[in-house]
């Protein structure tokens, strides 16, 4: 009689599971909470819900908050356009990493070649061959070639080697010039 009892109760408990799936498969699944709008931006328009309407310049993806994966860790210059001052304690080119001056002018002197950076400040500063960045240090200057070569230090763990050598060459509205 006791094994009657057990195939009746595992009967009815297959049962009471298989209503309790069929039940939770017609509920729909709550709502995700709305997106709060990023600061600086105007919150867009969203019409129906539906994914496939989106409009210019959106996208699906939504960081929530965190740090963007997408945007790299060390940027050239803020989202607001201000100054980057890598090192503030620093003086001149120190300040600043390689990508937020820009090359101007190279000449050669007396004493060698020099070049000469605008950086985001815009404010003109000399460089000669061991002058430092907030992120690199100028290995040569060409006055021939019209290019300055940095050897930049990069902050990724993945690279072979710590560092590049970025070529700078100097760009004039017409095209290549010194």
């Amino acid at each position: 009689m006791s094994e009657r009892k057990v195939v009746y109760a595992a009967a009815l408990l297959l049962l009471a599971l298989g209503l309790a799936f069929a039940l939770l498969a017609q509920t729909p699944p709550p709502a995700p909470p709305p997106a709060a709008p990023e600061s600086g931006t105007a919150p867009a328009a969203v019409s129906s819900g539906d994914d496939s309407m989106l409009e210019e310049g959106e996208s699906l993806y939504r960081h929530m908050g965190e740090r963007d994966p997408f945007s790299p860790l060390v940027r050239g210059a803020s989202a607001e356009g201000g100054l980057v001052k890598v090192n503030p304690g620093s003086a001149g080119l120190a300040r600043f990493t390689v990508e937020s001056c820009s090359l101007e002018a190279i000449i050669k002197t007396a004493q060698g070649t020099v070049a000469w950076f605008q950086g985001p400040d815009a404010k003109p500063y000399k460089a000669a061959a061991g002058e430092r960045f907030a992120d690199g240090v100028v290995i040569s200057i060409s006055y021939e070639d019209g290019e300055v070569v940095v050897q930049q230090e990069l902050n990724d763990p993945t690279a072979i080697k710590p560092y590049r050598d970025l070529p700078l060459k100097i760009r004039s509205q017409e095209g290549e010039g010194q």
